[in-house]
């Protein structure tokens, strides 16, 4: 009884998902209330019920003999950003012996952060061996791992009542990055820890390679490969060519997501803000060359070394994207996490949700370990009462103004 109950349950969704258009579902409930009144033949009702059984049957018949028998490719981007629309498109090509009429494409399956935009696009008619290309959009609401499930072709011949499957291609998970709004100016500190003696080689995505200041005398005991023969036979002595090594400083990012159970869910806000005003340093600091270590406290301590500064940015907003909030404060326990990544840092700035007790100890080690340490509260004034305004590393930042893409400096 129970696989029975299961069943039926699964054909209603499928009718009610995917089967039925919204004509055809308009269709349904009147045949169920003509149904209802032709209590008699002698009811005038009673044809119109039938005459509404018999126009969906037709349907059936007819998309039933004339289902598209196609062949598919699909492309589309594994990375989206949150808010702006993503592009794709399946290729169609007819394998039937049949036209195929009324086709459309259509993702019935999305998660609950993706909705398909302008799913009514319509090739009229497809001849046998011909092939057709037909975008589609997403738009992509929550940041994120998305499930996108399966891109169905389908037709809608005749009459528009039913959809009639011809083919699917199963598409892979969607990484939603964060949006944010580009930085015009950050006060970063760079400190002066790990600066003169050891600091992080400069290493593009290119290669390292270390940059041409001139040329002066050769040295006896000098390799012969830095001789400049070119600048020999102008001048008439033997020089060789001078390097010097490019160097970026290192700097590490936390950001907190710590969000205690006891907030309202609207708290939510400051979360994600906390995370896009991250994604926003990460990219202005990318931009200035600052090799960045990103430490994530969220459920877990999450810890990315970046190796060099040609790293590309989008590994940061990847692992931004799939942070999650946490309802168990991980602060008490960072010190530990960070005592060794931490070697050859020279700033460190602090996303925070709030000020307590537990990250006051945190910033007074970074602060005591010679590190130059910014701190951004991104929560509202009024529940920033106990920071510590006065000091010119602490600042508070407005989730809603960092949201809304107003916060254009810190």
């Amino acid at each position: 009884m129970r696989s029975g109950g299961f069943l039926l349950a699964r054909y209603f969704r499928y009718l009610v998902r995917f089967k039925l258009t919204p004509y055809g579902r308009v269709l349904v409930l009147l045949t169920f209330f003509a149904a209802l009144g032709s209590i008699t033949v002698e009811i005038p009702i009673y044809q119109l019920f039938c005459a509404l059984f018999f126009l969906p049957a037709v349907a059936e018949l007819v998309g039933t003999v004339l289902r598209p028998q196609v062949e598919l490719r699909c492309q589309l981007p594994d990375q989206a950003t949150q808010g702006v629309p993503l592009c794709g498109v399946v290729e169609i090509t007819n394998q039937g012996w049949f036209p195929a009429f009324d086709l459309m494409v259509g993702l019935f399956e999305l998660a609950a952060g993706v909705k398909q935009l302008h799913g009514s696009r319509v090739v009229a008619s497809l001849r046998s061996g011909q092939s057709v290309a037909i975008p589609f959009e997403l738009l992509p609401t929550r940041r994120g791992r998305c499930e996108l499930g399966p891109v169905h072709v389908h037709s809608t011949f005749p009459f528009n009542l039913m959809r009639f499957g011809g083919g699917m291609v199963t598409l892979p998970p969607l990484i939603v990055l964060p949006a944010y709004q580009s930085l015009d100016y950050v006060d970063l500190p760079l400190g002066m820890r790990c600066r003169p003696t050891h600091p992080a080689p400069l290493v593009g995505a290119r290669g390292e390679s270390p940059e041409y200041v001139g040329n002066r005398e050769y040295i006896l005991g000098e390799p012969a490969v830095r001789l400049d023969f070119r600048a020999w036979a102008r001048i008439g002595r033997p020089v060789v060519r001078e390097y010097q090594d490019e160097y970026s400083f290192r700097s590490a990012l936390i950001v907190d997501t710590y969000r205690p159970a006891r907030r309202p869910v609207a708290d939510q806000d400051s979360v994600e803000a906390a995370i896009s005003l991250a994604a926003a340093l990460g990219e202005a600091m990318h931009l200035r060359e600052v090799v960045v270590d990103l430490v994530v406290a969220g459920p877990e301590i999450y810890l990315f070394q970046t190796p060099h500064v040609g790293t590309r940015f989008d590994s940061l907003l990847e692992i931004l994207a799939v942070t999650e909030a946490t309802t168990t404060d991980p602060f008490p326990q960072l010190v530990d996490h960070l005592m060794q990544p931490l070697e050859g840092i020279s700033s460190v700035v602090l996303v925070l949700q709030d000020w307590d007790d537990a990250r006051r100890a945190v910033v007074e080690w970074l602060r005591e370990a010679g590190l130059a340490v910014k701190v951004l509260l991104v929560r509202e004034a009024a529940s920033t009462a106990a920071c510590p305004r006065d000091e010119e590393w602490c600042h508070t930042v407005s989730p809603q103004l960092v949201l809304a893409g107003e916060v254009r400096s810190v």
